[in-house]
């Protein structure tokens, strides 16, 4: 099958939603050297890039020593002249020293964190909750972005890491809260299937059983089923209400 696609065409998915939100930076708000600054996680650039004018601001100690051609930043490529170690605060208390480039103002940011960063700190990218995701899964808020599931809304997850033979099954404990208006809505995954069942009051429990024909790993952070206050009906894809014929 060929296509052309023309300007202003959309197709599949796309033809339907409409791309902005989808499209808009990673931004979060930080601090750098106990200043509060403007950070912008990117995901396509190797290096880490620190805006002069904000180096001069805080009084970076900057090593001239070093340089490097950079692309991608502006329309033509440009020199990042020196380097500099900064004390980097995410989340109001996890803090990360780590030595960046310094170059030309990067666009409305100050400091561009790229790959050479987010691996080794373990950085996640939750574009479709509008979050990043550190270690432990504690999460910031992007800018302009709201929870993709809001206060009315609880997320389960897995909470431990559990290895699960051909057949067998993992079990979550489904706590309600207070409210008795509360409502389950769960997933599946590619090869495991949830059951829920009923527990001493309250308590229900979710098994995950491996249908696949091999020894399945789940993660803690696996998103397996979410409460929903009142009237409100899972707008995430993947989820059904409990006894849904879906």
């Amino acid at each position: 099958m060929a296509l052309e696609i023309t300007s202003g065409e959309s197709r599949g998915y796309w033809k339907y939603h409409v791309p902005d939100k989808k499209f808009k930076q990673a931004k979060a708000v930080g601090k750098i050297n106990n200043e509060k600054a403007t950070l912008l996680f990117d995901s396509g650039a190797e290096v880490s890039i620190l805006d002069i004018a904000f180096a001069r601001k805080v009084g970076c100690y900057v090593d001239n020593s070093q340089t490097l051609e950079c692309e991608g930043v502006g329309e033509s490529p440009y020199t990042a002249e020196g380097r500099t170690r900064l004390k980097i605060t995410l989340g109001g208390s996890l803090v990360y020293f780590f030595d960046v480039w310094v170059g030309p103002p990067t666009g409305g940011q100050d400091l561009i964190l790229g790959m050479d960063f987010m691996v080794p700190a373990g950085i996640r990218l939750d574009l479709a909750d509008g979050s990043i995701c550190l270690p432990d899964e504690v999460r910031i808020q992007l800018a302009g972005r709201r929870p993709m599931y809001g206060d009315k809304v609880a997320q389960v997850f897995l909470n431990q890491h559990c290895q699960v033979d051909v057949g067998k099954s993992a079990e979550v404990t489904l706590q309600r809260n207070k409210s008795a208006q509360q409502k389950l809505g769960i997933t599946r995954g590619d090869q495991w299937v949830p059951t829920v069942t009923a527990g001493p009051g309250a308590t229900r429990f979710l098994l995950l059983t491996n249908v696949s024909d091999r020894k399945l790993v789940l993660h803690r952070d696996l998103r397996v089923a979410i409460w929903l206050e009142g009237d409100r009906v899972p707008r995430v894809p993947g989820y059904v209400s409990v006894g849904s014929r879906r």
